[in-house]
Parts: C-alpha cells; sequence; structure tokens
C-alpha cells in the first residue's frame, strides 16, 4: 500500500468507526492540492459506495474560504445511488451529523474531456443539458467548524452524503439567472428567500469543470453537478418538513424523520 492509498484507507476507517471528523494528522496530511484530489479519488472507488453520478462544490463562499485559510472552493464527487428525486424521506438515525445545503443542480448533455478547458460561464452554456433545485446533504460528522483543514476536506470526499433533486426548470435557456429568486420553507417558519446569483452557479460550474478536466478527470454526460448552496447549512431535525422552491418554476422537498 502506497502512501496515497494509506491516507485513504485512514479516512475510510474514520467513516467505519463512526469518529467525529478531525485534520489528518501532519504525517497523513497531503502535500498539495494535487495530491489531496487523487486521494479523493482513491477515497471514492474504495468507499464501497458505487459509482460516481456527479461532482459537487464546497467552500463557494469568501466568508469559508476565509474559515479554511483558501482563497478558492474545493470539489467532491457525487455517488449515483446516493442522488434521489423529490420527494424524498431520510431517517436521521442514519447520518452522522446531517447538513442541508440549498443549491441549483446541472445536467450535463455531453462529455467534459481534458483539453476541452478553460471553461467560463459563457462557454460552459452549451454543455447543459437541464437545470434544477437541489438539496445537497452534507455529512459533516459533527466537524469543528473552526479548525478545519481545507485539504483534510477533500480526502474527505468534501462530505458529500447525496443529493436530492426537483423536476427540471423548463426553458432554463431563457431564465436570467442574476434575477431568479429562491426559497426555503422550513416546517411553519418565515420563509427565507434568496438569489440564486449568490451562488454564482455558472461560475461554479465553469470552475469544477476546469479543475476535474486539469486533473486529467472526464466528467461524463449526464453527470449533476451541484453548484453551491444560496442559503447558510443547516441541521435538520426529526420532524422536519423542508421545501426549496426556485421562483414558481420548480420545488425540492424531503422530510426528515
Amino acid at each position: 500500500m502506497d502512501r496515497l492509498e494509506q491516507i485513504a484507507k485512514f479516512m475510510l476507517d474514520q467513516h467505519k468507526s463512526k469518529q467525529n471528523f478531525q485534520n489528518l494528522p501532519e504525517t497523513l496530511m497531503p502535500k498539495n492540492l494535487n495530491e489531496a484530489y487523487k486521494i479523493q479519488e482513491i477515497f471514492q472507488k474504495n468507499s464501497g459506495r458505487g459509482q460516481l453520478g456527479g461532482f459537487k462544490i464546497a467552500l463557494a463562499s469568501k466568508v469559508q474560504q476565509e474559515l479554511c485559510g483558501i482563497d478558492h472552493p474545493i470539489a467532491g464527487g457525487i455517488f449515483a445511488n446516493e442522488i434521489k428525486s423529490s420527494p424524498e424521506t431520510f431517517d436521521l438515525d442514519n447520518f452522522h451529523g446531517l447538513g442541508l445545503e440549498f443549491e441549483l443542480a446541472v445536467t450535463l448533455s455531453d462529455d467534459l474531456k481534458p483539453g476541452m478547458e478553460p471553461f467560463d460561464k459563457n462557454n460552459i452554456k452549451q454543455f447543459i443539458k437541464s437545470l434544477s433545485p437541489a438539496f445537497e446533504l452534507i455529512i459533516d460528522r459533527d466537524a469543528d467548524y473552526s479548525n478545519i483543514n481545507p485539504l483534510t476536506m477533500i480526502t474527505d470526499n468534501a462530505w458529500c452524503s447525496g443529493i436530492v433533486l426537483g423536476k427540471e426548470l423548463s426553458n432554463w435557456e431563457k431564465l436570467n439567472l442574476d434575477v431568479i429568486r429562491s426559497q426555503l420553507l422550513w416546517n411553519d417558519e418565515a420563509p427565507q428567500d434568496a438569489m440564486i446569483k449568490d451562488a454564482n452557479p455558472l461560475e461554479s460550474l465553469s470552475w469544477v469543470s476546469n479543475l476535474l478536466t486539469s486533473l486529467g478527470r472526464t466528467i461524463p454526460k449526464d453527470s449533476v453537478i451541484i453548484t453551491g448552496s444560496v442559503i447558510k447549512t443547516r441541521a435538520p431535525n426529526k420532524g422536519d418538513h423542508i421545501i426549496y422552491k426556485v421562483e414558481d418554476l420548480s420545488e425540492v422537498e424531503i422530510k426528515i424523520i
């Protein structure tokens, strides 16, 4: 077993033994971002959770980045069998520190291959098949948010534990993402409004596409990419009923038991 496989095994063993998230010890810390993403790929292949069906973006906001001492987002994989359709119900007891994020998901119309980059918010549009509202389920394993090393978080697959997709937005090509609003409905609380543009979805999509193809990875056609939360991550409780709407165009719904 080489060093990178050893680090991935260390992280997988933490999950199996249900340990809280902690930064990797110095002896196992990745030397750089490239090494961290290589370890993440080993983690994904050896996780027993099946094939990937897409990718996620984490630490998309400047506030989150400053908290972790970096100036860029990070990426993780979404396992295909953890991509669910709305409405969906989840048992809170099956998760170790569950958080919900509120995002726009993109389904790709074509493969994105190494050598096709650079992508930007304009040329990436031709590779979009559809857009949908989405919940991301993150597993932070009760992390101490004041002490998160981004290289460790990358090796831990950026905490992704699945997504739930609402129906596709019709005629998305005609939508102006700079003015579209979204709304979070959590039980009987007052609605919480947000702007889709706050997560810069096309910039996020081009960023993760550039990252992965520069690492030599192909993003397959029909992959689902979630583009960052427009509302702060929130931990649900048993009995919660949560709806995330993109204007009156579509919504995604979950219940927690």
